[in-house]
């Protein structure tokens, strides 16, 4: 009997899990599967914002890149602008008669830059993929007090926006400024995604009030930058003067300011280094080959360190346009294949070559990227047209002009 209780005891405490304990089980269970899918939600809008503010920054850089080459004198709007009312839209900050613009939003207008002729239109839309950009562009002068007279250069203000996911806090737009002067162009930094070039370095205005541990500090500060390649381009070169620098300098006396050079004698405007945005870009010399940058790091009390060259390579050079685009067309059943072949593209830093190809019509699409000087493509050969072209491309991101277009219609095998 004793042991026929203990067996029956033993079945007693394996009845399982009682109904309360399993609904426990099941909200913990929804409990983390929600914080997943938020997680998950987050994750995808963080890298959807990425990509529209990488595409954001290309565009801006560019423009910038093409409006240096514009004469002084045609750096102009060709006309007054119209305030918006809504804060988000970078009109808020033209003033109530569209004559005067708050490029840095302290509520001082600055006067625009409007001459008929002028070259510079203010307001342009442009699609990257699926991302769509406003680019916003104000001329506005500069009265430096230390120059004789007013009016005496340009600033461009270029912004870049874009319809981010939601993001709270986090800004929809990429801004970049340049001061132009009749004989010289000198750019410079203004915030985060500011632009920087050559020029003579005045000290940063208003100065920075130092804080952190800088009593008795006589140390320089430590760190290092990095030259980031082009879009597009393999590591270590780019096709575009204007380049974005990675900062990582270190010391406990802030704010630290940065500048930069291309010869370390000439030193470009200082801007303030920023933890949370730690890049900034610059130009580069004209003409192709390696260039080196120097960076010039200074703390709250005015320790500096010099660091650098860094290298990159500038080639703005496309390659020569690939040999003749050939082919030859073989059927099977509802399939067609089309082996193309061409002559080879010239170009110091040549990667190979891209196959674009369009299908009924649409926009062309890289099919391939290839070392060699053949490609084939099968596809459905009931397809109404089906069209190709080859480019050279190079470790810039360069590409040549395209090959002649071969083209197939529906059905053709031959």
């Amino acid at each position: 009997m004793g042991l026929l209780r203990g067996r029956l005891g033993r079945l007693r405490d394996e009845d399982g899990f009682s109904l309360a304990e399993v609904m426990v089980a099941l909200t913990i269970i929804a409990v983390g599967f929600l914080g997943l899918a938020t997680t998950a939600s987050t994750g995808a809008r963080m890298l959807a914002e990425a990509r529209q503010r990488q595409a954001a920054t290309e565009i801006a850089n560019r423009e910038l890149e093409h409006i240096r080459n514009i004469p002084y004198d045609d750096v102009a709007l060709t006309g007054a602008l119209t305030k918006s009312t809504d804060p988000d839209d970078p009109d808020f900050h033209v003033s109530v008669d569209g004559l005067g613009y708050d490029h840095d939003k302290n509520a001082s207008d600055d006067l625009l830059v409007i001459d008929a002729d002028g070259l510079i239109s203010h307001l342009e839309e442009t699609n990257v993929g699926p991302t769509l950009l406003r680019i916003y562009r104000y001329v506005t002068w500069v009265d430096d007090p230390n120059v004789t007279g007013m009016q005496d250069y340009k600033r461009l203000t270029l912004i870049a926006y874009f319809r981010a996911p939601v993001n709270t806090g986090r800004p929809r737009e990429v801004r970049v400024s340049a001061l132009f002067t009749p004989g010289t162009v000198i750019v410079e930094g203004e915030d985060a995604s500011g632009t920087t070039g050559s020029s003579s370095t005045p000290a940063p205005t208003p100065s920075p009030t130092p804080s952190g541990s800088c009593a008795g500090d006589t140390t320089a500060p430590g760190g290092t930058f990095t030259i980031l390649s082009g879009t597009g381009a393999a590591t270590g070169f780019t096709a575009s003067t204007t380049v974005t620098i990675q900062l990582s300098p270190s010391d406990s006396c802030t704010p630290i300011t940065i500048a930069f050079s291309n010869d370390s004698t000439n030193w470009g405007t200082a801007v303030t280094y920023d933890e949370s945005n730690p890049t900034a870009t610059w130009v580069l010399t004209s003409g192709d080959g390696v260039k080196n940058v120097w960076a010039r790091f200074t703390d709250g009390v005015g320790n500096a360190s010099v660091k650098g060259p860094k290298a990159i390579t500038l080639d703005r050079t496309p390659p020569t346009v690939p040999g003749t685009l050939a082919r030859s067309i073989s059927c099977s059943g509802n399939n067609r294949t089309v082996n193309l072949s061409w002559a080879s593209s010239t170009d110091a830093n040549l990667i190979g070559y891209r196959v674009y190809r369009s299908v009924d019509n649409q926009e062309y699409a890289v099919l391939a990227q290839v070392s060699t000087l053949t490609r084939s493509d099968t596809h459905q050969k009931n397809l109404d047209s089906v069209r190709y072209y080859v480019v050279g491309y190079d470790k810039a991101g360069n590409e040549s002009d395209a090959t002649n277009v071969i083209s197939l219609a529906k059905n053709q095998c031959s």
